[in-house]
């Protein structure tokens, strides 16, 4: 990989401290589809994650399915072999998948002997546990949510080893929202450019609606700072949090990405990033970085970002990143190779 050359002096020579800072950014809650939205929208137990956000991406793919075998063969596999075997199809795209009953017990930590009912249709898989007339979710998956827990490792779902195929995105849009949640901004409110996305854009599959295609991301940022000491007095600022208001790193990221991918929807370019009002550029902070914790692929027409989570900072690092130089006025995207 290409690395970024840092050099601790100024431009007259002068020896300077150091100011790094790393942001990342990280799903809230799985990715939803425009027609999930609306469906999800007064459950408290959503809004409540997704409020955690205030940053958001609109992005496209074709609709997802399961596939079921027939009825017979589903319920023997699960009641001699505790297991549920299904197909998923995205486009050209198929892969096979097993959610591993046995093992789903044992990850929340349920007693075996409890009674699981299963629903399944083209979009959902519903487990409810039973007890005597009562019933509750016992787990639960849209298409974008399996393909989420895959992402995270889950130990209950078995094969679909090319998940990060079928978790590729194309990006329309990088939205903010510093006054409101992004739940409230995206989903609760008309969103001018999740509108537009809606009128303007094309099915990528044959008979399906742009609304199921459509899909929303909700991100936030995880950041961390690293200082470069270089005299005695330096090191009595050592465990002192600098980081910059939440609200300004928000404003930064929306804009190294919109300047850097060059999204369709987003109309205003920041052409002049890094120098920004409401960004980092004023304050005392000399280098970041932005990365995608996710293992999650986006692609526009000139760019693609790529990711593996399970990798990042490990022995394969595999990220794609924009590095900013606030001192030299830089901003590149450094490709993983």
């Amino acid at each position: 990989m290409k690395k970024p050359a840092y050099n601790f002096t100024t431009k007259d020579g002068r020896i300077t401290n150091i100011r790094s800072q790393l942001h990342q950014l990280e799903l809230v809650y799985p990715p939803i589809s425009n027609q999930e939205a609306e469906w999800i929208k007064d459950v408290t137990e959503v809004q409540e994650q997704i409020s955690q956000s205030n940053l958001y991406f609109i992005g496209q793919k074709p609709e997802t399915f399961f596939l079921f075998p027939p009825n017979e063969e589903i319920d023997q596999n699960i009641n001699q072999e505790g297991k549920l075997a299904f197909q998923i199809l995205c486009g050209a795209r198929t892969s096979f998948c097993t959610l591993d009953i046995n093992a789903m017990y044992d990850f929340y930590r349920v007693p075996s002997d409890v009674n699981l009912k299963f629903e399944m249709g083209d979009k959902n898989i519903r487990i409810w546990r039973l007890d005597g007339d009562k019933r509750e979710i016992f787990d639960w998956f849209t298409t974008e949510k399996l393909i989420f827990d895959r992402s995270r490792g889950k130990p209950f779902i078995l094969g679909f080893d090319d998940f990060e195929d079928f978790f590729t995105y194309n990006l329309h849009y990088v939205g903010i929202s510093k006054s409101q949640t992004s739940f409230e901004r995206l989903i609760v409110q008309p969103h001018d450019k999740r509108l537009r996305i809606l009128s303007n854009e094309h099915p990528l599959n044959q008979g399906s609606r742009l609304t199921d295609e459509m899909i929303l991301f909700f991100f936030r940022i995880k950041s961390q700072e690293m200082k470069q000491y270089l005299i005695d007095s330096d090191f009595d600022q050592i465990g002192k949090n600098e980081l910059e208001d939440h609200l300004r790193i928000i404003a930064d990221a929306e804009k190294a990405y919109v300047s850097v991918i060059d999204t369709k929807y987003n109309e205003i370019k920041f052409k002049d990033y890094p120098t920004s009002a409401d960004g980092l550029s004023t304050s005392t902070v000399n280098r970041i970085a932005y990365l995608i914790d996710e293992n999650i692929t986006f692609l526009t027409d000139s760019v693609s970002l790529i990711s593996k989570r399970d990798k990042i900072f490990g022995p394969d690092l595999y990220a794609d990143f924009i590095a900013i130089d606030f001192d030299d006025k830089t901003v590149e995207l450094f490709k993983a190779e």
